[in-house]
């Protein structure tokens, strides 16, 4: 167990630096907006936010969510665990619920206080680019981890399935944040399948009516299917203002400050 969880967070760790990578140079080729001073600040504590969430995962779990899907199995824990059917439905049928899973989330996120005071962090980046997708306070991150083993245990996907979907959830969380042209004919398309960047930019509205739609991060169909879809923002996509009002009134925004403002800030 120990070795394939070593080779499987390499294996993740590979994917994650190659995304990070694909689309920093996607930024730099076709952005959408010009980078501020403020730009590189911000890559500095958008980094600091994942290396501090991986430390303390690993800390305070004992197994991740790929650990504890491999106990489902052989407890015969879940959905999945219990009807016989052909792998590629099987993934497919993990990727569909657990994205679903994720999209809940997201919405109990905004819809309770107790879980907003620590995603607004995600929401207080002023800009928003690939780095802002691995923005995540440390608590939202456990919060995250526990909803994850729910949806496992309910819906018993194995090891390998989690692993490509979190794979998937990665890479697109960091796609859908990043800061870059799509031509929009191709984007109007896209998204009908999956959250582009001008999708979930209009999520990072400083508008709260805007704020609270579009909270799919990988497929778009729930947004859709549950009424949260918004199509365009009152602005245009270039004069769209991003983040949170409470947080532009702060002064400093560094690493410190934001960790400690879900606690102070009630």
């Amino acid at each position: 167990m120990e070795i394939i969880n070593f080779q499987e967070g390499n294996f993740r760790f590979l994917c994650f630096i190659s995304f990070v990578l694909i689309f920093m140079a996607c930024e730099f080729i076709f952005p959408l907006y010009k980078r501020t001073k403020k730009t590189f600040i911000r890559w500095g504590t958008n980094f600091l936010f994942v290396i501090i969430d991986v430390l303390i995962l690993r800390l305070t779990f004992p197994l991740l969510a790929v650990g504890f899907a491999s106990i489902c199995v052989d407890k015969g824990f879940g959905l999945l665990n219990n009807v016989s059917l052909p792998f590629g439905l099987s993934l497919l049928i993990s990727i569909l619920l657990l994205d679903l899973g994720i999209w809940f989330q997201h919405f109990l996120f905004h819809r309770y206080r107790i879980f907003w005071r620590f995603h607004k962090i995600h929401h207080s980046d002023e800009e928003l680019d690939f780095s802002t997708g691995i923005r995540f306070h440390p608590i939202e991150i456990l919060i995250s981890m526990i909803f994850k083993f729910i949806f496992i245990l309910i819906i018993g996907p194995s090891a390998i399935m989690v692993i490509i979907f979190e794979i998937i959830l990665n890479g697109s969380s960091i796609f859908n944040h990043s800061n870059i042209i799509i031509p929009r004919s191709f984007e109007l398309l896209l998204r009908r399948i999956i959250v582009t960047p001008s999708m979930h930019r209009i999520h990072h509205s400083i508008e709260e009516e805007e704020t609270n739609s579009n909270f799919g991060f990988n497929l778009s169909i729930w947004d859709r299917i549950f009424g949260t879809y918004l199509h365009k923002s009152k602005r245009s996509e270039e004069d769209l203002v991003l983040g949170l009002e409470e947080f532009y009134k702060m002064e400093k925004k560094g690493f410190i400050k934001l960790i400690i403002h879900p606690f102070i800030n009630k």
